[in-house]
C-alpha cells in the first residue's frame, strides 16, 4: 500500500535525519505533523492505542514492526494513525545515500585534505 500522505514525506525524511541514531518510531496523527516516539515512550503509546478504533490490531502490528526494524540503521517504523480508525504502518529510511555512506565520504574527504 502506498504512503497515504505524500506531502508529509519530506518532513518525515527531515525527522529521520535528526533521529537516525535513536531507537523508536515516527508517529503521524490527524495533526499531520510527524513526531518521534522513543522506545521509552512506547508503553504510553500502546496504552493510547488501546483506546483507538482497531487499536489492538495496530498495537500488535506495531510491536512486530519495531522488532523487525531493530538494528536496521536509520530505518524507522512509521505509523500514520487517523482518528477514524484507519492507519498505515511501514518502514522508511532516508532516501538517497544513507547516513553511513555520507559519513564515510566525509571521512575520506578529510583524509584526502590531510
Amino acid at each position: 500500500m502506498a504512503f497515504p500522505i505524500p506531502a508529509l514525506l519530506s518532513s518525515i525524511e527531515e525527522l529521520l535525519y535528526e533521529v537516525h541514531w535513536l531507537e523508536g518510531l515516527i508517529l503521524v496523527t490527524d495533526a499531520h505533523k510527524p513526531t518521534f516516539v522513543s522506545i521509552s515512550q512506547l508503553d504510553s503509546l500502546l496504552a493510547r492505542l488501546h483506546k483507538h478504533p482497531k487499536g489492538e490490531e495496530v498495537a500488535e502490528m506495531l510491536y512486530v514492526s519495531l522488532h523487525d526494524s531493530y538494528g536496521k540503521g536509520s530505518a524507522k517504523t512509521v505509523l500514520v494513525l487517523k482518528a477514524n480508525g484507519s492507519f498505515w504502518l511501514g518502514l522508511m529510511d532516508i532516501s538517497g545515500r544513507s547516513h553511513q555512506v555520507d559519513s564515510a565520504v566525509k571521512h575520506l574527504n578529510r583524509c584526502f585534505q590531510l
